[in-house]
């Protein structure tokens, strides 16, 4: 649920992790027909990488490849289950090197037991792929991802669904690259897998629409995340009750998306909207649905609230903030939700100023080079209203200092914030010495015309 309506554009970072594909897909587990202390290993192997004790994981690995037999039928087999395990648990440990001979040992094996489309290359693949990626070396790892790829398709058809972990993990490095349009390609192939075997409003196209909505959304593309989350109710609409609580979460998805289709620092006041339409529908879906708990119901006033304080709706708002309230007043569970929700105010709209302070015209800027820029910071105090407003602005550090003309732009920055504000007794209070941290990048030249006009004017 979204208990807050937030306009702010959010910016996703890759994840940091040398394990970029689901490591749970990787791990090899033992057959069906394996003995007792095998699967004991496993288990033991398999619960210290939850854990994250990679040290045990990696000592489990090397007692499981030293416990095969090598006169057995399926020694070679099992031996290259165990060689990916122990290459997994290296990788997590950031012994990158050994990990990488592992994954070559256990690749080689598997080729000269069964051949080199085999599809018990894929696992290993994936996992040597990875850890290209972990190292930089994306080339490498988009060459080995393909080969995957490439087996996938040969034993299971270009459509099958098994090469989904591979175009999902593809997908992710595109967008750790700021390569949206590569992401995209690949997006659009994953959807298009699940379209050729699911009709248009079938409920298995559910989680493609889902992760299609996500990208969008993260990649800022409103107009498509708006159709898609449409097509996601109109796929629940089709198949459970129209108070059906699930179909709570496209209509608010849908109105977020709808408000940030507006200019994003000027709110009109209006008395009907699209946005407005899907929040007033998710509420009347949670107080009317059977399993439209309290949370769900907050969580609907909430957004409803919150879009009235962004378009300067006091009394609308008031009406579902103090409704929320009493809500959240009935037990300890729902008073801890309420301290959450209600003891500070809470930011809905936060536009950022411009990190380049370049204000003046100066002769001497085009020979500016980035690294002759400095970093400065201001801090700035002001109040949140019992409207969620903010007002009483003043500058309560600056480095460097009296620079007026950034002041100018973080003031009026921090005057378009928009806040939920804290309630007290059921009541909007306005909150004082709130703090914005603003950096920027600055030329000492900029920095000197400012100073020098500030001179002028006292004067």
């Amino acid at each position: 649920m979204l208990a807050a309506i937030v306009l702010n554009a959010v910016v996703v970072e890759a994840s940091a992790s040398p394990v970029t594909d689901n490591w749970a897909d990787l791990v090899q587990a033992p057959p069906i027909n394996a003995d007792q202390q095998q699967r004991d290993r496993f288990a033991t192997f398999n619960e210290a990488l939850t854990n994250k004790s990679y040290s045990e994981a990696e000592i489990t690995a090397k007692q499981m490849i030293e416990s095969v037999d090598a006169d057995a039928i399926d020694a070679v087999p099992d031996r290259a289950r165990a060689l990916q395990n122990l290459a997994l648990a290296q990788q997590f440990q950031g012994s990158y090197e050994s990990a990488g001979q592992n994954y070559a040992a256990a690749l080689s094996l598997i080729a000269s037991e069964e051949d080199n489309l085999s599809t018990s290359l894929i696992l290993p693949l994936r996992g040597l792929a990875n850890l290209q990626l972990a190292t930089g070396d994306t080339d490498a790892a988009f060459a080995t991802f393909n080969r995957a790829t490439h087996v996938s398709n040969v034993n299971y058809g270009p459509h099958s669904f098994n090469q989904l972990p591979i175009l999902n993990a593809k997908m992710q490095i595109y967008l750790g690259q700021n390569d949206p349009a590569s992401a995209l390609d690949v997006l659009d192939r994953i959807y298009m897998l699940h379209t050729r075997k699911y009709a248009w409003e079938s409920e298995e196209l559910l989680p493609a629409l889902y992760q299609k909505a996500e990208i969008y959304e993260q990649l800022n593309m409103r107009h498509e995340a708006y159709r898609t989350w449409r097509h996601v109710r109109a796929i629940k609409r089709q198949h459970y009750a129209e108070n059906d609580v699930s179909l709570v979460e496209p209509n608010i998805r849908m109105a977020k998306l709808s408000m940030q289709s507006l200019r994003s620092t000027v709110y009109r006041t209006v008395t009907t909207s699209t946005a407005e339409k899907h929040l007033k529908r998710a509420l009347w879906i949670a107080e009317n649905s059977p399993d439209g708990d309290w949370q769900v119901r907050k969580d609907c006033l909430l957004a409803l609230a919150d879009y009235y304080t962004l378009f300067n709706l006091k009394g609308r708002a008031h009406r579902r903030y103090a409704k929320a309230w009493e809500l959240m007043s009935s037990n300890e569970n729902s008073l801890i939700a309420r301290a959450e929700d209600f003891e500070a105010p809470t930011p809905l709209s936060q536009p950022r100023p411009d990190p380049y302070a370049g204000f003046e015209y100066h002769p001497d800027r085009a020979k500016a080079k980035p690294d002759d820029y400095i970093e400065g910071e201001m801090i700035m105090a002001f109040t949140v209203n019992d409207r969620g407003r903010t007002e009483d602005f003043r500058v309560v550090d600056s480095d460097p200092p009296n620079f007026s003309r950034m002041e100018y732009r973080v003031r009026n920055a921090v005057r378009a914030f928009v806040y939920r504000p804290r309630y007290v007794n059921g009541e909007a209070a306005a909150t004082g010495n709130l703090q914005y941290r603003a950096k920027f990048f600055y030329l000492p030249l900029d920095y000197d015309d400012a100073v020098s006009k500030n001179d002028r004017r006292r004067r």
